[in-house]
């Protein structure tokens, strides 16, 4: 029935995904708050709805609403990431945006470096 089909459920976890990093926040005329962003990279990562225990204990009503990552190579991305960094997941992408950050669909909640992992945690934006 399944013959020729592999299944590899373990080998193919992580998503694209796309982060930019918050800059130094500029002033319009009228003194409002404008939020600069860099150029969103894009990354590979094992993202998940946040599901345990402890991190809706943590998060509380807000954990409905949040993703997580778990990215394995902590000595390559600690400091990379930071809150309030604009991240594109999900299936969206920069594409076609005339400022940064504009297509983005969460933003950078929380990062937790841990052992030999790094946890970042993503919010949902509303728009």
């Amino acid at each position: 029935m399944f013959d020729g089909v592999k299944f590899s459920t373990f080998s193919n976890v992580k998503s694209k995904c796309y982060i930019g990093t918050k800059l130094e926040s500029t002033f319009d005329d009228a003194g409002n708050e404008i939020t600069v962003y860099s150029k969103p990279e894009e990354y590979r990562f094992n993202i998940q709805p946040v599901t345990s225990t402890s991190d809706i204990q943590e998060f509380g009503e807000h954990s409905n609403k949040m993703k997580v990552a778990v990215i394995t190579n902590r000595q390559k991305y600690e400091g990379k990431f930071k809150e309030f960094d604009c991240a594109y997941l999900d299936g969206a992408a920069p594409e076609g945006e005339s400022v940064n950050g504009q297509n983005a669909n969460y933003r950078v909640y929380a990062v937790q470096n841990q052992n030999v992992i790094i946890r970042v945690f993503f919010m949902k934006l509303t728009k």
